[in-house]
Parts: structure tokens; C-alpha cells; sequence
């Protein structure tokens, strides 16, 4: 059957692989312990400490700081 918009599903059913950003590991991205958004990326984990590990630094994992709120001048 195809898609209303005329798209094909390709993948064959092949799982998606993505990199754990904390500990490196492939993780399928069906069946991840986790998964988060920073400044619009998604990221995926293989255990629910990286997940926590990542959201409490993501700067750290992704090279990418987390913006700082500006603070008005006096």
C-alpha cells in the first residue's frame, strides 16, 4: 500500500541506529532506554543513566554549551 503523499517506506524494516552521545554505544532508536532534545537535535541512549548523565551536562556530550539566559545590567 503506499503513503498518501506518494512516500515509500525504503528500510525494508532495518532497524535505526544511533550513538549513545555519553558512552558511544549503537543504540536502536526502537528500543532505547531513552531519548532527549537539544537545541533540536535528538539524541538517543542506551540506559536511562546516560539519558540522566546527558540531560544534566548536554554540553558536555555534544561540544555545543546550553545558551545562558542574559542577566539586565544595573
Amino acid at each position: 500500500m503506499e503513503e498518501p503523499f506518494g512516500l515509500k517506506d525504503y528500510s525494508r524494516g532495518e532497524p535505526i541506529y544511533s550513538l549513545d552521545p555519553v558512552c558511544g554505544k549503537k543504540v536502536d532508536e526502537a528500543k532505547a532506554a531513552g531519548k532527549a532534545t537539544h537545541l533540536g537535535a535528538e539524541f538517543y541512549f542506551c540506559s536511562k543513566e546516560c539519558k540522566h548523565a546527558f540531560e544534566e551536562s548536554p554540553g558536555t556530550y555534544t561540544g555545543v554549551p546550553t545558551p545562558m539566559p542574559l542577566l539586565s545590567k544595573r
